[in-house]
């Protein structure tokens, strides 16, 4: 029986923007391996609430690697068994959104929820947090590092294993009249609570850029679209950006957008004293000194012919 549990913890209160992963590998209902990587967040700026929570800090991932190049280093091994979590709608959103924000494939992926699971396999305990449940089993627990909660969980669920001698997740889960999760790469996501599966979030495939131009106003840059273009459709102009080296995030406006480009009609309407909430949004960011840049969907145009 085999299983590898997972925990992210998050900069701020973007589910994009996961700063640290935990991963314990369980194989023969043994742990055999344990680690702990921190990520680059997306967006890139940090909550103080969430910092008093994990102690990680910005210039602690200054320097570590975007989640799309983590994920690379550990798709294979967080592919090879099911997921487990505790408070698993969390962390598996935290996972498709990140994919979805970076343009990477979906995976398929079977994931299980040890909160959900204790509910209903360890009746009338006190709490089922990960503290209370750690207390119980006497699990040294150093709670919101990503690792020793990831480790925390692997343990509480081979308990509920052993208790109720149940020789996978799966027929732990079965037993306990619970469903699974489930993550799909055609893009449905099954979270858990009402078990109906979540609709599929749109997602845009890009060619990479072969000659991308250093020189040009959106390399390396991240630009964002609100409003419906004219000219031309939004993934036609996303790819534009991407082939000159620039970055799209849709519908993601942060601190770091550098450009947000408005559809023909709304920026007309903006001239007039029109905003929208992406509008009102980079306005405010702004104001307080980040140099985000608007312009006009004929702007643009002009920009990648």
């Amino acid at each position: 029986m085999n299983f590898i549990a997972i925990d992210f913890e998050t900069a701020n209160a973007k589910r994009t923007s996961a700063c640290s992963i935990g991963i314990v590998v369980v194989e023969n209902y043994e742990i055999v391996d344990s680690q702990h990587h921190l990520i680059k967040p997306l967006p890139n700026y940090y909550n103080a609430m969430n910092i008093d929570i994990h102690g990680i800090t910005p210039e602690m991932t200054e320097s570590a690697p975007t989640f799309d190049l983590r994920w690379s280093e550990l798709h294979q091994l967080l592919t090879k068994y099911p997921l487990l979590a505790h408070n698993a709608a969390f962390d598996f959103t935290v996972l498709r959104d990140t994919l979805t924000a970076y343009h990477q494939p979906l995976p398929d992926i079977e994931f299980y929820c040890s909160l959900i699971l204790s509910r209903k396999a360890l009746p009338n305990l006190g709490g089922y947090g990960l503290s209370a449940l750690s207390d119980h089993f006497n699990i040294k627990l150093d709670h919101h590092n990503a690792e020793s909660d990831a480790k925390a969980a692997a343990i509480i669920a081979l308990k509920m294993l052993e208790i109720h001698g149940s020789e996978s997740l799966e027929t732990l889960t079965e037993k306990m009249g619970s469903k699974q999760g489930f993550m799909k790469s055609n893009g449905s996501f099954q979270n858990f609570g009402n078990g109906r599966p979540v609709k599929k979030r749109k997602t845009y495939q890009f060619q990479p850029a072969n000659n991308p131009n250093p020189n040009h106003r959106f390399y390396n840059k991240h630009v964002v679209f609100t409003g419906k273009l004219n000219e031309i459709n939004r993934k036609e102009a996303m790819q534009k950006v991407v082939s000159v080296g620039g970055k799209v995030f849709p519908d993601m406006l942060t601190p770091q957008t550098d450009f947000l480009v408005v559809g023909q009609q709304d920026f007309k309407k903006y001239g007039e004293g029109f905003k929208s909430s992406k509008l009102k949004t980079a306005e405010k960011y702004k104001e307080q000194g980040y140099p985000l840049f608007i312009m006009g969907e004929n702007e643009f145009l002009l920009s990648v012919e």
